[in-house]
């Protein structure tokens, strides 16, 4: 069970960081080096999350939201997929 939510909460994590990476970076930047970053920025949003909620004693708010957030995860992780194959500067 526990790896249940902690792998929910990474897809949550994943979809936040990739989410906030598409305001900063352009289709230019390598997709690896993007989902690495997405990752990083991810995890840090969800840790401030789960400390803020943890604060103000409301921590099973904190993951509910982010555990109904993980399915988005999914669909920005497949979307990720996709667009990686395309060359730099394509858009649609």
């Amino acid at each position: 069970m526990t790896a249940a939510i902690i792998g929910l909460v990474a897809l949550a994590a994943i979809s936040l960081g990739l989410r906030t990476t598409a305001l900063f970076f352009s289709t230019a930047v390598d997709p690896f080096v993007r989902l690495v970053v997405s990752m990083v920025a991810g995890a840090l949003i969800v840790g401030v999350i789960l400390e803020v909620c943890e604060s103000y004693r409301v921590f099973d708010l904190g993951m509910g939201l982010l555990l109904s957030l993980s399915p988005v995860g999914v669909f920005d992780l497949a979307k990720w997929w996709f667009r990686r194959r395309r060359p730099p500067g394509h858009r649609r």
